[in-house]
């Protein structure tokens, strides 16, 4: 047999060259791709950080960027600093093309927003637009002494009471009293004089607002001018009653 072997030699093995091909290039390659598709994720990203310009997005989900800080307590999602002056764009700008809220701000805590400013002077935390003149529900500003306004009026009224109209000659007086309904106490008593008439320039004044009691005012017009002067008016009293 080992002469037959070498009388008639058989056909040589192929070589397997995609193997040898496989293992000279194919790790270079795949490294290659890999540095590729590394860049193309790094390169935007680093193009944001270090650009000059501005980056637009547009997207038709409920966000078009999401920003997560998912520590416990360690901070806060996003972070915005820049450098402007008053006239120009402000740091943070919610334009909503809707008839939506522009911005909500929640929190479990019991502070939802805060509003500093480090300018010298008087500061205004923040100024409302002109057209801005419907009431805040809730806010402290319109309480007073812990009561809204519909609270405050409520407890607040004001009464009046008119004399009869008539003629009276220069040093004549007419006086009318206001009481406070049942249960209230005057705050604070007022009066007018209505003139409707006078002859030989006779004009007709207030003389005095006095409370009589602690529900009661009296108000006292006189007649002032000269010799022969006449005045036709009646007398108004006004009181603001609280409810005791």
């Amino acid at each position: 047999m080992e002469a037959w072997a070498k009388r008639y030699p058989g056909s040589p093995e192929p070589k397997r060259r995609r193997g040898r091909i496989r293992g000279r290039y194919s790790r270079g390659v795949w490294l290659l791709a890999s540095v590729i598709a590394l860049g193309v994720l790094l390169v935007p990203a680093f193009a944001i950080a270090q650009g000059g310009g501005s980056q637009t997005f547009t997207s038709s989900a409920r966000y078009t960027v999401l920003a997560r800080n998912t520590g416990n307590g360690s901070g806060g999602a996003t972070a915005q600093t820049c450098n402007t002056t008053p006239g120009n764009q402000a740091c943070e700008n919610n334009v909503n093309s809707g008839t939506g809220m522009a911005a909500t701000y929640r929190t479990r805590g019991l502070v939802a927003a805060q509003f500093q400013t480090s300018g010298s002077g008087q500061a205004t935390p923040f100024t409302i637009s002109s057209n801005a003149t419907g009431m805040v529900e809730n806010l402290n500003a319109n309480m007073v002494g812990g009561l809204l306004p519909t609270q405050l009026f409520a407890n607040y009224q004001q009464v009046s009471s008119q004399s009869a109209s008539g003629t009276k000659d220069v040093g004549a007086t007419t006086s009318e009293q206001v009481s406070c309904p049942s249960g209230t106490n005057i705050i604070s008593q007022s009066g007018s004089a209505n003139q409707s008439t006078n002859q030989e320039g006779g004009e007709a004044v207030i003389q005095s607002v006095t409370p009589n009691n602690a529900t009661q005012a009296t108000v006292t017009a006189v007649v002032t001018g000269r010799a022969g002067s006449t005045a036709t008016f009646s007398v108004t009293a006004y009181a603001v009653c609280a409810q005791t």
